[in-house]
């Protein structure tokens, strides 16, 4: 549950952000003046269960045995390596 209200709360702002009046005047306003824009917004949020919630229980992060097997190696698709390069990561 947690996770589904993380990325609730993240698409809230994606769309709280794409449809602000404002932020689409100024980014219409560069592209006119020549300049192509890409805009990363980054947040940090912190979350903690209240006095009388437990928790969700989180497992440990784990291998699967396809990666263990293989020693650690991970096969990308190329829509992978083509979202990693939209990152600016390289692979």
């Amino acid at each position: 549950m947690k996770t589904f209200l993380l990325s609730q709360l993240q698409e809230a702002i994606d769309e709280a952000v794409s449809e602000s009046g404002r932020v689409g005047d100024i980014i219409a306003e560069m592209r006119r003046g020549g300049y192509d824009l890409c805009l990363v917004l980054e947040s940090t949020v912190t979350i903690s269960p209240t006095d009388d919630q437990q928790a969700d229980a989180v497992p440990e992060p784990r291998l699967t045995s396809d990666v263990a097997a293989s020693g650690g190696d991970v096969n990308l698709t190329d829509e992978d390596l083509e979202f990693l390069r939209e990152l600016n990561i390289a692979a």
